[in-house]
């Protein structure tokens, strides 16, 4: 039912986006400004967990790549509750300490080849060919743009992990798609990933390396892969850490898919953010993130704790989440 509830509220994308904020906003007004594959957990959140207690709540979002996102807050000067990343190194790198003073590391995800039952090949593709069969001519392969979104970064890491661990050649697969295929009209890149889901059903890509979450949330087919490439697993740090990529001018090092958030320091109404997180920490707010195919963290990773707010951090140990502590 959970899992039924949150796939329709991904849903409505445009109708929820937030361009500025109005002077006579309420107090029960929630401004969120996430990355794109929180919006099916984040929806389901508010509406199954924060909206009963605010029956009156007003709510407003942003989800699109996570760098964009961060944009809004750093160069747009906009102001949110809730601001939340796909990537956890671009609040401590973009938002602290002018933007926020803390944030916390909640859920992880994994890297994934998704498709539907049209893709070419759908009938061929397994966790142990994908990287053959989405080289072959024709084959279409959607990704987002690593400079604005961390899926588009973490799918080069990607490729250059299974690069070294199939040919033992880091470019090899990097230079398949994006000089390859590209040069074919192959590979399409877009801002951020949750656009390419209606390409993949139209069928204008056939694969997109993105996170398992996506197709999760969106009844899609995927690969569970290797988790020396899925970037999945955090002991397995030092090996993604062998790939890298330039975004933004700037030398980015694989490492595992982590998600944090924080309370922007220019938050209207600083109890909607506390009420939100409150409302992710429940059981039901972890029973959403899993039904969405994110993954919880028990522990979850802290940053400056005594500046979280004092509830939120009850809230934690309360649902029986460990703390850990990182500078």
């Amino acid at each position: 039912m959970i899992l039924a509830l949150v796939i329709g509220l991904g849903v409505g994308y445009v109708a929820g986006y937030y361009t500025g904020l109005n002077s006579t906003t309420p107090s029960t007004t929630l401004l969120i400004d996430a990355a794109g594959t929180l919006q099916v957990p984040f929806n389901g959140i508010v509406s199954n967990v924060v909206r009963p207690q605010y029956p009156t709540l007003s709510y407003n979002y942003i989800f699109e790549g996570s760098r964009l996102a961060a944009n809004e807050i750093t160069q747009a000067n906009k102001s949110f509750d809730i601001y939340a990343s796909a990537d956890y190194q671009i609040i401590p790198e973009q938002l602290i300490p002018s933007h926020a003073s803390w944030y916390i590391v909640f859920a992880s995800n994994a890297m994934s080849v998704v498709y539907t039952n049209q893709s070419k090949f759908a009938n061929e593709i397994t966790p142990e060919n994908w990287y053959q069969v989405i080289t072959r001519p024709g084959v279409v392969v959607g990704v987002s743009n690593k400079d604005t979104d961390p899926s588009g970064a973490q799918a080069i890491i990607m490729l250059q992990l299974a690069g070294l661990l199939y040919y033992q050649n880091s470019s090899y697969l990097y230079d398949q798609l994006y000089v390859t295929k590209a040069a074919k009209n192959e590979l399409v890149i877009v801002p951020t990933e949750t656009t390419l889901d209606a390409q993949l059903e139209t069928g204008a890509v056939d694969y997109v390396l993105t996170y398992s979450s996506e197709a999760v949330s969106h009844k899609l087919q995927s690969l569970t892969l290797d988790s020396r490439v899925d970037l999945s697993d955090l002991s397995q740090a030092d090996w993604y850490a062998k790939a890298n990529v330039t975004v933004n001018g700037e030398q980015m090092t694989g490492a595992p898919i982590l998600y944090d958030l924080t309370i922007p320091s220019n938050s209207p109404d600083t109890s909607m953010g506390v009420a939100f997180i409150k409302a992710l920490f429940s059981s039901q707010g972890q029973e959403i993130l899993n039904a969405s195919g994110l993954r919880p963290l028990n522990p979850v990773w802290v940053y400056n704790q005594s500046a979280v707010p004092s509830d939120i951090i009850q809230a934690i140990t309360q649902a029986g989440i460990a703390i850990k502590e990182v500078s």
